[in-house]
């Protein structure tokens, strides 16, 4: 007997009958920014979450391990640590995925091998004005008024 019949017969379904599985068609191309701000943030939550409890359960591992001297134990520890490690870089992927699906671009101007061109004067009176040699001076005379008496 086929097994399809067996399974048929066992939940009193008609032999043929497959069409429960077949999955709803999905709408293409509809984002929702509210349901992703919220996934967004349980992700984060979660992968957080995790990363505290691997920290907690390496400690302790790690402490079971140094005290037992077992290389079963330092292997434990060793895969627990890549474990973690793993578990951050999903927290930069979701980061990256996230960026990546908002279509937020962050531009960052780097400038490199920055050189000024004058005298250590000139780069003071630059940096600090208030300082600086350079200052406006106001020219001024002088004048006398006769004494009231």
């Amino acid at each position: 007997m086929n097994i399809n019949k067996n399974l048929a017969k066992l939940f009193n379904v008609p032999e043929g009958q497959n069409s429960s599985l077949d999955k709803p068609p999905q709408s293409g191309g509809t984002f929702d920014a509210a349901n992703f701000q919220k996934d967004y943030a349980l992700v984060q939550d979660n992968l957080k979450s995790l990363i505290g409890s691997g920290n907690v359960a390496l400690e302790s591992a790690l402490k079971v391990a140094t005290e037992s001297d077992s290389p079963r134990a330092f292997e434990v520890v060793a895969i627990l640590l890549k474990t973690m490690a793993d578990l951050n870089n999903n927290v930069l992927d979701v980061h990256k995925k996230a960026k990546d699906t908002t279509g937020t671009k962050v531009e960052v101007k780097q400038t490199n091998n920055s050189v000024f061109v004058g005298s250590t004067k000139d780069l003071q009176n630059l940096i600090n004005k208030e300082r600086s040699t350079d200052k406006d001076i106001v020219e001024a005379e002088v004048v006398n008024e006769p004494k009231q008496q």
